[in-house]
């Protein structure tokens, strides 16, 4: 019941991005270009968030008012494939665009007492564009192994830095979800000790805060994006919430403001 939970909801991924990306990197004079005219990447991936979660898909009482911004000056799909139905396997494919059983992580997730990860055989969409000029960053969850001495972190795969949690958050003990100290409305694994959060190599908050999580992600985002418009230099920005999946969470801003209870606050704080 729960692998059909999981199949029914899915994921949101953004995988026109990674067609784009291929387009861009194979087309003619790409590599010759100056830095100043190569593409800006950002791609956005969004936990347990189904195709049906989102106001502009015409769910009746979720609120995400730029999501659908983005949807109506943009492009809006209305059918897509994600490679796999659970964390692990869908990152991979998603970094890779390898399917899932060719990069090894299939079927299922590493977990906090893993000791493989994504093998480093295998290429990134970082890892092919730093030799293009790029900075390259990923924001948020990770999921594709951490290892012994931090082997199998994304700054071995072609990203400059890494600011976020390794694995899925419900993999820890639950404390606290939202605001000011209300505890998580689902069970999450008691057996593991509580979520790290890394910069780079280090941990330097355990457990993390999941009540200020999401406003830190996007202050990194936006001083990284900052800093490299004003130098010039074009980026690759990978922002992987930890929103919508279980336990859902919410800070100050987002807790008890939508129809939609737990969900609909961890939807909005995302959007």
């Amino acid at each position: 019941m729960k692998m059909a939970e999981h199949f029914e909801r899915g994921y949101l991924l953004f995988a026109h991005v990674v067609v784009l990306i291929t387009l861009f990197l194979f087309s003619p004079g790409f590599c010759e270009s100056p830095s100043s005219a190569r593409p800006n990447i950002l791609i956005a991936f969004a936990d347990d968030l189904g195709y049906g979660d989102l106001s502009c898909y015409g769910h009746p009482t979720s609120e995400s008012p730029n999501i659908d911004k983005l949807a109506a000056e943009g492009l809006l799909f209305t059918q897509f494939y994600s490679a796999n139905s659970v964390c692990s396997p869908s990152r991979a494919a998603l970094l890779t665009a390898r399917l899932p059983p060719r990069t090894g992580i299939w079927p299922g997730v590493f977990w906090p007492s893993s000791i493989g990860g994504l093998p480093h055989n295998e290429t990134t969409i970082a890892a092919l564009l730093k030799p293009l000029g790029y900075a390259t960053t990923i924001i948020g969850k990770w999921h594709l192994g951490v290892g012994k001495n931090q082997t199998y972190l994304p700054t071995n795969y072609g990203f400059d830095s890494y600011y976020g949690i390794p694995y899925s958050h419900d993999m820890c003990p639950c404390l606290k979800c939202f605001y000011p100290g209300d505890a998580c409305w689902d069970k999450c694994n008691t057996r593991s000790t509580s979520c790290p959060l890394y910069r780079n190599e280090t941990i330097f908050e355990q457990p993390v805060d999941l009540t200020t999580l999401s406003k830190r992600y996007s202050i990194e985002a936006r001083n990284f994006i900052a800093r490299n418009a004003k130098s010039g230099t074009p980026f690759f920005v990978y922002y992987s919430t930890q929103h919508t999946h279980h336990p859902q969470f919410a800070s100050k801003d987002f807790r008890n403001t939508t129809h939609r209870g737990t969900f609909g606050d961890s939807l909005a704080e995302l959007d």
